[in-house]
């Protein structure tokens, strides 16, 4: 598994997942998805395996190990367990090699204990307010982003700052594994990457 720590001007920390096949963004995303909802309580589980191994109890190092090693496995999954799973929710077998389709992804994020989501289209010129009530939920979120030469890309949004006057939306991208700053200019489509995409409106979001 391929994750990443990526730390930014705004003294945030994100675990990034970079995806391991060339259309597996959706997948990915799922994954951080998945993480940074758990994260907290997977810290817990290590900490009590850690209190369990120590507390000089018979059998103790071996309880404390196991329950460790589940709450990490629990918060943290490989993308051919989503695979299998998003392969259940459609019907077909799918191995990354192409896109998935965000309509699926909240069945998907369902089966792994998330709860309800939703995939809706907020508008283009709606995103920017979408992803900040989104994050002011205290829920991350996934994007989409159609590239203005063709195709499209799924990513991840966890947090939305405001210093002063300005506006910026943390992306977590499965591409590179790593966040990309993006500022909101105005009240028109947010783009990215220096304008090689765009926001298309579709969000999938915790229900």
């Amino acid at each position: 598994m391929s994750w990443h720590v990526d730390f930014t001007r705004f003294a945030t920390v994100h675990m990034v997942k970079k995806q391991d096949q060339v259309n597996s963004c959706g997948i990915a995303c799922v994954l951080m998805i998945n993480f940074k909802i758990k994260k907290g309580l997977m810290a817990q589980g290590t900490s009590a395996g850690s209190r369990v191994a120590a507390s000089g109890l018979p059998g103790g190092g071996l309880v404390g190990a196991g329950l460790a090693k589940m709450a990490v496995s629990w918060a943290m999954k490989s993308e051919p367990e989503i695979y299998r799973i998003y392969s259940q929710v459609v019907g077909t077998v799918y191995d990354g090699t192409t896109y998935s389709d965000g309509m699926r992804h909240p069945a998907v994020l369902e089966r792994i204990g998330l709860g309800r989501w939703e995939c809706v289209n907020v508008g283009q010129n709606n995103v920017p307010a979408a992803l900040r009530r989104a994050v002011n939920r205290g829920q991350p979120c996934i994007a989409h982003v159609a590239w203005r030469a063709g195709g499209a890309h799924f990513v991840v949004v966890d947090d939305v700052v405001q210093p002063g006057q300005s506006t910026f939306v943390l992306v977590n991208d499965p591409g590179d594994g790593c966040v990309v700053v993006t500022k909101v200019t105005g009240d028109g489509a947010l783009s990215y990457r220096n304008n090689a995409g765009v926001f298309s409106g579709w969000i999938i979001r915790r229900a």
